[in-house]
């Protein structure tokens, strides 16, 4: 199967990039990160607009870039096709003109034939872009970079110039368009609804780094970690400080685990639609409702928890309404908490959180209240497991 691999380091006076990134030859790749990550630089570097200090592009098995090689092939010589935020159209041509512009005289009729049809342009041919709205030349811009067949196509913000209900048409039709193209597409956005609805892939950057990239809906769901976590939209956070091997632990309380998580851990996530008001029978974290907020189908509560941390839930209009300062317990379902570390991927460090985890095999914190034990007293260890634990 074909692929797109890239590997490049750029260095500015203030601004480094240092991306590795495997993705597959046919299919769309969202870019997602904060102002300033890299992410235009990325597209830019694909299609020669900049050069690398350092590294590789392989596009379908042909090298644009090798600086081991001294090779870099011209921005004309890479079959591209990018569509910028501002669209880049020529103002002194006409729609028709814009699409056909630089390709083969021969071809040139048919193929812009071929892409006003399949944008349904047919009525725009002969106007100019000024006479256009946003999202007709969006449109444009689309057809043109289509035109000429490349062999990858960058889209940077492609709707951020259209209001709402316009992106939401475009998105459907760009949807239709690229699913039937033998190209892969990579598209920079900043709009996590577009990435969740057009991206098979996801890759999320930060300070010029690649730091997670996967499956569209498994990075939404494992961030891995917090940098990413919020990237991605995730807005509950509890900080983690002890780990045992059936529980975890803060100043907000504790949770009792169904599984053992990295001692990496400094974090818990969960969405809100996922937290519920725990019943008599279940496991849950003390809380007091700050406030209540009506969302029309949805209710949403902003708690409180003993140490300060807010957790936000949501539920359904008509679950019991409860006033602001109530106390109550949340429960966090298992299957729906994800265990995050601190930062990036790309920067993690290895380490041990010492009120957790056996310390040169001597004691361990029991987390639920705070008393030091011999590591044998341990409820979790076998005499096998401590042997390990004491010789590492």
């Amino acid at each position: 199967m074909s692929r797109i691999l890239i590997d490049v380091k750029l260095r500015r006076d203030d601004f480094s990039l240092s991306c590795e990134l495997d993705m597959p030859g046919k299919g769309v790749m969202a870019i997602l990160g904060p102002s300033g990550s890299g992410k235009t630089t990325l597209l830019r570097l694909i299609a020669g607009l900049e050069k690398a200090d350092q590294g590789s592009i392989r596009v379908n098995g042909h090298r644009w870039l090798d600086t081991a090689n001294s090779e870099c092939l011209s921005p004309q010589k890479r079959k591209v096709g990018m569509v910028f935020q501002d669209y880049a159209l020529f103002d002194h041509l006409t729609v028709a003109q814009n699409i056909g512009y630089g390709l083969p005289r021969k071809q040139r009729k048919q193929s812009v034939k071929k892409w006003v049809g399949r944008f349904h342009l047919e009525s725009l041919e002969h106007r100019y872009p000024n006479e256009l709205s946003g999202g007709q030349r969006q449109r444009v811009a689309l057809a043109r970079a289509l035109a000429p067949e490349p062999d990858i196509l960058l889209l940077d913000e492609p709707f951020s110039a259209v209001d709402v209900p316009l992106r939401e048409k475009l998105r459907i039709q760009l949807q239709e368009i690229v699913s039937t193209l033998d190209q892969p597409v990579m598209m920079v956005t900043h709009d996590l609804e577009e990435a969740r609805y057009l991206a098979d892939h996801i890759a999320v950057m930060v300070n010029g780094q690649v730091c997670r990239h996967g499956f569209t809906n498994k990075v939404f769901n494992d961030p891995g970690s917090y940098e990413v976590a919020k990237i991605l939209g995730w807005r509950n956070f509890i900080q983690v400080k002890s780990i045992c091997p059936d529980s975890v632990a803060g100043d907000w309380g504790e949770l009792v685990l169904d599984r053992e998580i990295s001692p990496n851990t400094d974090w818990l996530a969960i969405r809100p639609y996922h937290i519920r008001i725990a019943n008599e029978s279940q496991d849950g974290i003390d809380a007091e409702v700050l406030q209540v907020r009506e969302m029309g189908a949805l209710r949403e509560m902003e708690c409180r928890l003993n140490d300060g941390t807010s957790l936000v839930m949501q539920s359904p209009w008509n679950d019991p309404l409860l006033a602001p300062g109530s106390r109550i317990r949340l429960n966090l379902p298992l299957q729906h908490v994800r265990a995050l570390f601190e930062g990036t991927a790309v920067n993690i460090v290895a380490k041990k959180k010492t009120m957790v985890i056996p310390i040169s095999g001597i004691v361990y914190n029991s987390a639920r209240n705070g008393a030091i034990l011999p590591l044998e007293k341990h409820p979790s260890l076998t005499q096998e497991r401590i042997s390990n634990l004491t010789e590492s």
